[in-house]
């Protein structure tokens, strides 16, 4: 590693997902780490919508990337970059509800020496589609600094982002919030304590997580008597989670990260329009 190395990190994703974490990221956001695009969109009101995806090229560059030059095998490369874009990810993904993460498909290096591209694959890239909403509000930008600086040091926070990323699963979800609540010195059962849940909400996701059909425990361990459709779905699940990570987030960095939905149907269980617990 020397000091004229430069290190850009190629990503895909869908376009909107593309342009959104370059306008989330961009040059003296957040050290060591910005991301470009050749994407082109334009404000929607206090969101932002793709209008060009006919180019999609998007990399993250900065001192943050240059980690990625002890690899020792194009894998390695991968699984590094993979844990840079980690925290990117992670905050991005509570910053707007819609948000999918963006993955590393190669590298490119600029030494004294020369030049070189390592790659890791490629997907198809679909074009722009939605409202992207992750520049909505100031105080967006405002609270990134300390919640990705917060998963680049916490496993358990870049985890917690990425369970809310990710698919679907009763599973993922009943094991972060134990996780959370271990970090905070309690148990799930006791997560309201904490004030980043309602003990009605707490309950409602603990005995759907149960007693759903592919959830967290067989037949013979559910209530067969529940009616399934009276109990929190996974849609609902997700924003539960998602609001209890931001809650989480804002205790141990300050402030309070919006945390509204951006579209969608309505929710039960007072997760629609939610605030404060």
């Amino acid at each position: 590693m020397t000091e004229e190395a430069t290190v850009k990190i190629y990503v895909t994703g869908h376009a909107d997902d593309l342009y959104s974490f370059a306008i989330l990221y961009p040059e003296g956001v957040y050290p060591g780490l910005a991301v470009h695009t050749s994407i082109i969109g334009k404000k929607d009101g206090v969101g932002d919508r793709v209008v060009d995806a006919s180019k999609t090229e998007t990399f993250v560059t900065g001192a943050g990337c240059l980690a990625v030059l002890d690899a020792r095998s194009p894998d390695e490369g991968e699984w590094i970059a993979t844990a840079i874009l980690s925290p990117l990810n992670g905050y991005a993904v509570l910053a707007d509800s819609n948000f999918k993460p963006v993955r590393p498909v190669s590298i490119a290096v600029r030494e004294h020496s020369g030049a070189r591209v390592v790659a890791f694959g490629s997907t198809p890239r679909p074009p722009g589609t939605r409202l992207v909403t992750t520049a909505r509000t100031p105080l967006l930008r405002d609270a990134l600094s300390s919640r990705v600086g917060l998963m680049s040091s916490n496993p358990i926070a870049v985890q917690a982002a990425l369970v809310v990323a990710g698919p679907p699963s009763w599973s993922e979800y009943y094991r972060i919030l134990e996780d959370i609540a271990g970090a905070c010195g309690t148990t799930i059962g006791q997560l309201h304590t904490t004030g980043f849940t309602t003990k009605g909400q707490l309950t409602e996701f603990t005995k759907a997580a149960n007693n759903r059909s592919f959830g967290r425990h067989g037949l013979s361990n559910r209530n067969a008597s529940l009616p399934q459709h009276e109990l929190m779905n996974l849609l609902e699940a997700r924003e539960y989670v998602r609001t209890v990570v931001s809650a989480w987030f804002d205790k141990e960095c300050g402030g309070r990260m919006p945390r509204d939905r951006v579209d969608g149907g309505a929710l039960r269980f007072g997760l629609e329009g939610r605030s404060d617990p």
